[in-house]
């Protein structure tokens, strides 16, 4: 850009706010209130060149953060965005509410292009700092609109064009703008008004899928004027509690009803004439309904979006409520597969779906089976993620020569054998979601350092590639193992503990919770759902289970009840010998003597001062279990619930070995075990 065009484009706005010769129409006419704003209250210069301010990346990394629902709801609807427009020239950006660029699309090959004109995330566009723009404007008045090459104030933005749409929340603040823009674009600003049309659809889409988040735990109406469309873009969107009353709408909702009505009506009943159970009864049956407003405004069809199920909590009898139950956290969630009855765990998931939007990495410790994946999914589902990935990793269960590339992906051509297009590993599948990496403690040191750099910079390169990815992620790690004990040893990287333990919970042994009979229960539904009848368990096999210490935890018991369920035919009766055989041992107090033909326990020596109290009793139980299922590991797993791996691995941490066998210690009998098997 010459220095003669920048001091020409001066001297034009100069004169414009000088004689106030804009052009009256709407758009024009709030151009000349910012070209105004800029010049005369801000002291901008029209002919400045230089680029937009940038933030550091620093900045750009909390602004990120503290946008994290935002930039959740808007990036897919960026991504389809710009597939539309990016081989036209656009790039796609979503400004913050203070005009700060925080996410951007555009095509490899114009990339720089677009950051050498201030199009790219880090770069800072408010009228009191850059002048009139797109963003700028939407900031000042919520409106959308178009910003046309010299539309802008600034010399150094003339060869863009700007269309921008405000993103408002259910509440009806601005949390963000949307923006479409392109470099060295057609001179005819008409060209712009599909741009402009669809910036406006986009953004509006964003605002509804927010409203419809954050309203899931209420009554939400889809109201359309054609049924063939009420399921693919409802035009209204109402949200209301059990008695009617109105929480949020959208705002093409807002927009309509504050045209109709003097003020718009607080409750279901005086938009319809119907209260609230009136149209929940409607619904019933029926996919599709017809309903019309108070005020004249046509007949629309409605569907009814029942509130999202609070924690499925179940109790053996209304008599016998969980004891100290402390109630369900107060944010909704769908939680099909967690009991929290107990006040330990219940203040856990209170706690965790506090801070879960808030980019704190969560660590959950506890004995094996305690349910922390299950604890996880459930944290996701509460999260502004819920409607993204939730993608589990279990680090011990992948070998070492297979977890980096299956954890970080690949290119094409890494490596003899690789896919032909590369694979997306576990981390970027998790992008937008939740990554739950269990087992964390049984990651390879290499492997804890790639980690760090992922958590630090939201990047990672995959294998066989230059590229660095960008990524956005909700981190919940498991572990068994003492995590700080395993950084004294220098088994476990230090910087990368402190990076995980932003918050720690530890989940509660079932032994030591307090809704035994509510998971008994649960455990007896899911069998009753999955099979069709529902045995009932005599108070003789009540009272076992209630004796035993359960050291396999929740997982230990839901296969304990499977097992009963298949033996409790047709009577529907589980009765006490329906149990597996170390229930009934346990309940006896002493183990049932082992078989002839089965190996007798030796002795086995064993050094036991690294272990915690849990992990003495599990260790005693597996030899136990072992012992009564004559040493074959395949049965011993299954009784217990756990994979062979998991048994394995478990005899070689507490040196089990194998009577009569000459194993080093430290060792899992493996060939015997096999043999046995």
């Amino acid at each position: 850009m010459t220095q003669s065009y920048a001091l020409q484009h001066a001297r034009r706005v100069s004169s414009v706010v000088d004689k106030a010769s804009f052009n009256e129409a709407a758009a024009q006419a709030r151009l000349f209130r910012s070209w105004t704003r800029s010049l005369n209250t801000f002291r901008l210069d029209p002919g400045n060149t230089s680029g937009p301010r940038v933030i550091s990346a620093a900045e750009l990394k909390d602004r990120r953060s503290s946008a994290e629902a935002l930039l959740r709801f808007s990036n897919p609807v960026v991504e389809r965005l710009h597939g539309v427009v990016g081989k036209a020239g656009y790039c796609v950006l979503v400004a913050d509410a203070d005009g700060a660029l925080i996410d951007f699309r555009g095509q490899e090959d114009r990339r720089k292009e677009y950051r050498q004109h201030g199009l790219y995330h880090g770069r800072y566009f408010t009228e009191d700092s850059e002048g009139t723009s797109g963003v700028a404007c939407v900031l000042a008045d919520k409106e959308p609109i178009t910003v046309h090459t010299e539309d802008h104030f600034r010399a150094a933005f003339t060869c863009l064009t700007c269309t921008a749409a405000p993103i408002i929340s259910p509440s009806g603040e601005l949390t963000g703008v949307l923006d479409v823009s392109a470099v060295r674009n057609s001179e005819n600003r008409d060209s712009q008004e599909l741009i402009y049309a669809w910036v406006c659809q986009a953004a509006e889409m964003i605002e509804n899928a927010c409203l419809l988040h954050d309203t899931s735990h209420l009554w939400t109406l889809y109201l359309h004027r054609s049924q063939d469309y009420l399921s693919l873009h409802p035009e209204l969107l109402i949200a209301f509690d059990d008695a009617g009353n109105i929480v949020a709408m959208n705002r093409q909702t807002r927009s309509m009803l504050s045209a109709l009505y003097t003020a718009i009506p607080a409750n279901v009943q005086h938009l319809f004439d119907l209260n609230a159970g009136q149209v929940i009864d409607l619904n019933n049956g029926m996919e599709m309904f017809p309903l019309r407003l108070t005020r004249g405004a046509g007949r629309f069809f409605a569907s009814l979006r029942p509130p999202r199920q609070v924690l499925r909590t179940i109790s053996l009898s209304p008599e016998h409520p969980p004891a100290g139950h402390a109630g369900p956290p107060s944010r909704a969630l769908a939680s099909d597969h967690l009991v929290i009855g107990d006040p330990q765990l219940s203040s856990h998931l209170a706690r965790a779906l506090q801070i879960v939007d808030r980019r704190i990495p969560m660590l959950l410790q506890g004995e094996t089976g305690t349910g922390k994946e299950a604890f996880a999914l459930a944290v996701h589902r509460g999260s502004l993620r819920a409607s993204q990935a939730f993608v589990a990793v279990n680090c011990a269960a992948i070998p070492d020569t297979l977890i980096e590339s299956e954890l970080f992906g690949y290119a094409e051509g890494a490596f003899t054998g690789a896919k032909r297009k590369g694979l997306k590993g576990k981390i970027l599948q998790a992008h937008g979601g939740t990554l739950f990496l269990d087992e964390i403690g049984d990651m390879a040191l290499p492997l804890q350092t790639r980690l760090l750099r992922v958590l630090a910079e939201s990047e990672l390169v995959p294998l066989g590639s230059e590229q660095s990815v960008r990524v956005d992620i909700n981190l919940i790690c498991a572990t068994h193992r003492d995590l700080a004990r395993m950084v004294s040893d220098g088994t476990f990287r230090e910087d990368l503990y402190y990076r995980l333990t932003g918050a720690v919970f530890r989940l509660p042994p079932l032994r030591d919770r307090s809704d035994l009979d509510e998971l008994i229960d649960f455990f007896l539904a899911e069998e009753t759902e999955a099979h069709g009848s529902r045995p009932a368990l005599s108070a003789e096999a009540l009272a076992c289970i209630r004796r035993y210490r359960w050291p396999g935890n929740v997982r230990q018991l839901r296969m304990a009840l499977r097992y009963a369920c298949a033996l409790a035919a047709a009577p529907g009766v589980i009765a006490a010998e329906h149990l597996p055989d170390y229930l009934r041992c346990a309940a006896d107090g002493a183990m049932a003597a082992p078989q002839p033909a089965s190996p007798p326990i030796a002795p086995q020596a064993f050094d036991s001062a690294g272990l915690r109290p849990g992990e003495h009793l599990e260790r005693e139980h597996i030899v136990q279990m072992l012992a009564c299922h004559h040493w074959r590991v395949k049965e011993t797993a299954k009784a217990l619930g756990m994979s062979r791996a998991t048994i394995y691995r478990k005899m070689a941490r507490y040196k089990i070995v194998y009577p009569g066998s000459a194993a080093l210690p430290g060792s899992a009998p493996a060939s015997q075990a096999d043999e046995a098997d």
